[in-house]
């Protein structure tokens, strides 16, 4: 059975700040998934620009086949360093996972993905490249069924600098933390929202640093089926239910009348339920 690719992803400004200084993107090609996330140097709209430009150049050149190589090359020629700290403007993690379950992972100045299964850390080795002068630690390495990938910004790590933690949340909490939680979330942005909630309260609800969080899970694909309106042709009613049950996963029906003839076909009762006008059971 095939896998499916779940991502999830989440952002918090800092303090003060309408928008975001770190970015992440998502892209897809025929044959893998595409997620970056970018740290903008410093915060708000200069920040959230740059992270922007980064992560979408990144995440448009590698879904059309070009070479990291490329891709750090283009952004080197294209994105200023500071002057005054000698540093790039926008830091990068970029995780590639193909359909087959091949994953390539490749830093730049952000902290370290966290990568496991179920709720095991598994440690990558990474090799340092330097591209166009930039160091840039690579990792190929493969996911099954439960794997999963949580990319996170310095953000993350230092939440509670100061106050609950002397040196802020760091990496090896974040990555224990994640580990003993991450199998009791259903989807990928459940993992996500959760690291941003705990990051809210560690900084006592003054976000001191950009925060951002992409989750990738891989897992069984998860079906829906969804009926919406009759046959033209009344004497198809019975055809078309049982099309429609003999699919795979949950099953959804939308509208009165079809759910009536759902309800007759089966003999089922139909039955309203009063808190929701969302759905009825049958």
């Amino acid at each position: 059975m095939a896998l499916k690719i779940d991502v999830g992803k989440a952002l918090l400004p800092k303090k003060g700040e309408e928008l975001p200084g770190d970015t992440i993107e998502v892209g897809s090609s025929e044959s893998s998934t595409v997620v970056v996330l970018s740290d903008g140097l410093g915060s708000g709209v200069k920040a959230n620009i740059l992270s922007s430009l980064t992560a979408k150049m990144t995440v448009g050149m590698l879904k059309y086949g070009c070479d990291l190589s490329e891709v750090i090359q283009t952004l080197a020629g294209t994105l200023p360093v500071c002057e005054v700290r000698h540093i790039a403007y926008s830091t990068f993690t970029i995780l590639q996972v193909f359909d087959d379950g091949r994953a390539y992972l490749a830093e730049y100045d952000n902290p370290p993905a966290i990568i496991g299964r179920g709720g095991t850390i598994t440690h990558v080795p990474r090799n340092t490249r330097v591209i166009s002068g930039r160091k840039i630690n690579e990792a190929y390495f493969e996911l099954d069924e439960d794997s999963w990938v949580v990319l996170v910004s310095d953000g993350v790590i230092h939440a509670g600098i100061g106050g609950i933690w002397n040196l802020g949340w760091t990496h090896e909490r974040v990555q224990t933390y994640v580990s003993r939680v991450i199998t009791t979330f259903d989807d990928a942005q459940e993992m996500c929202d959760d690291l941003c909630h705990v990051c809210q309260r560690l900084y006592a609800g003054e976000i001191g640093d950009d925060v951002a969080v992409a989750t990738v899970m891989v897992r069984k694909p998860r079906y829906l089926t969804l009926m919406i309106g009759l046959p033209k042709d009344k004497s198809k009613d019975r055809e078309m239910l049982a099309q429609f049950m003999a699919r795979e996963g949950k099953r959804a029906v939308a509208g009165g009348s079809t759910s009536q003839m759902v309800a007759r076909e089966l003999g089922r009762e139909l039955k309203v339920n009063l808190g929701s006008v969302s759905y009825t059971h049958l």
